[in-house]
């Protein structure tokens, strides 16, 4: 028996208690580069904790897997936001969840799919699932903010799996 989720596409508006979408504004912003590029700015909050004093960057070399998708563990980071970003990546599914009393609560989990030009951004503290490439592998870049301790990440273990669904 599992809690079913039917996944939905990522929106700035819908992710938003989560923490940021990151893609390329449908404005230009600011020329750069004499001119040859632009930049977009202010695309992600990023934050931390002052013990978190390490900004990390890192890439996950994720393996293919498919729809429907079963899991039970959540994670989060509470001293630092998280940042990934797709370099290689067809689609890849975000799935959160709010906090209650110190746990994931499954019964008001979101899941949703991100395409190849967009990023996420989780909060301090929000619990997502591990990254899921769908269809094909993805190789996503993270940047974090980490502490000296081994309490970076925290994880979570449902009682009863999540099912995701197209």
């Amino acid at each position: 028996m599992s809690v079913q989720l039917v996944s939905q596409p990522l929106t700035r508006e819908a992710f938003a208690p989560f923490g940021d979408v990151v893609r390329v504004p449908g404005q230009r912003s600011r020329p750069v580069n004499e001119g040859r590029a632009w930049r977009h700015d202010g695309l992600a909050a990023l934050a931390h904790a002052p013990r978190a004093l390490h900004p990390t960057v890192a890439l996950y070399d994720v393996e293919a897997s498919a729809l429907p998708f079963a899991t039970a563990l959540f994670e989060r980071h509470p001293w630092s936001s998280q940042l990934f970003l797709p370099m290689r990546a067809e689609t890849y599914l975000v799935v959160v969840a709010p906090d209650r009393a110190g746990a994931p609560d499954p019964s008001a989990a979101c899941a949703f799919l991100a395409g190849s030009e967009t990023g996420v951004h989780y909060r301090p503290g929000v619990w997502h699932v591990p990254l899921i490439a769908i269809g094909a592998p993805a190789l996503l870049a993270m940047f974090i903010f980490e502490t000296d301790d081994a309490d970076d990440t925290e994880e979570a273990r449902l009682s009863t799996p999540l099912t995701i669904s197209a």
